[in-house]
């Protein structure tokens, strides 16, 4: 490789390393500032990228603000991706079904970055239902049912990166904490699904369990919830059991994804 070339190459991952960042950062979006810390880079250098990004489309600034979020290409690119295979279709029998196993809302629930995000949402049939999440809601990954059982199956180093990042809003669940967080993901690897309750919603308990392709990516999660006297082990349990009931009937399509 000649130099011009490993510049060339050297670009082009430092173009794309800021882009990852502001994906994982979600829609609070990163200043230049914060973005020549985590990258490492140059002031003028990231001053560069960005301006690059947002010429093409990846990135956009708000009118009065200094933070750059995704740009209008980038929802191209999900949609263009999503037509060619899409989680929510296959996944909508599986919520469904959980929902009329349990009574239950059921959520399908995705990561982007550092944040989980609801993609689709089946309202269940018991007369009391949580429905404390909508579509296209994020939360910190982990916070929630879905948010756990994805970041339970990350590697340690990227475990502690998304806990690290989202540490300072951790505050705002209740008396979730760093150390509570590691302590659920542990109880979550153990159990093999998860289970949480009473922090991102005061008196409810969620069930989640993540779904994998024939690689072993994961794609995703199922979760429910319900109050807590709706939510005992036993009931826990039978909520388990459906999830993964439910994947394993659409697992030839999460292998295609």
């Amino acid at each position: 490789m000649t130099t011009t070339e490993a510049r060339g190459t050297q670009s082009i991952d430092r173009t794309i390393g800021v882009l990852k960042q502001v994906v994982a950062h979600g829609s609070h979006g990163l200043t230049v500032a914060e973005l020549v810390t985590i990258c490492e880079l140059e002031r003028p250098t990231v001053h560069r990228i960005v301006q690059a990004l947002e010429r093409q489309g990846l990135l956009t600034r708000p009118a009065g603000s200094k933070r750059y979020m995704l740009g209008d290409y980038c929802r191209q690119m999900a949609a263009a991706f999503a037509d060619r295979a899409d989680l929510r279709t296959v996944c909508e029998p599986v919520l469904r079904s959980v929902s009329e196993d349990t009574g239950n809302s059921a959520f399908l629930i995705a990561r982007v970055g550092y944040e989980s995000i609801c993609l689709a949402r089946v309202v269940g049939s018991y007369p009391v239902q949580v429905l404390t999440v909508n579509v296209g809601m994020r939360n910190p990954l982990g916070v929630g049912a879905g948010g756990l059982a994805i970041l339970s199956t990350l590697p340690v180093d990227e475990q502690n990166e998304c806990i690290r990042a989202n540490a300072k809003r951790l505050g705002s669940y209740g008396s979730l904490t760093e150390s509570t967080l590691r302590a659920l993901v542990r109880a979550t690897q153990r159990r093999g699904h998860a289970v949480i309750g009473h922090y991102s919603a005061p008196g409810v308990i969620g069930i989640g369990m993540v779904m994998r392709n024939s690689s072993g990516n994961a794609l995703g999660a199922i979760t429910t919830s319900s109050i807590d006297s709706r939510m005992s082990k036993d009931d826990q349990q039978v909520a388990a059991l459906s999830i993964a009931k439910h994947i394993a009937q659409v697992q030839s399509s999460l292998d295609i994804l």
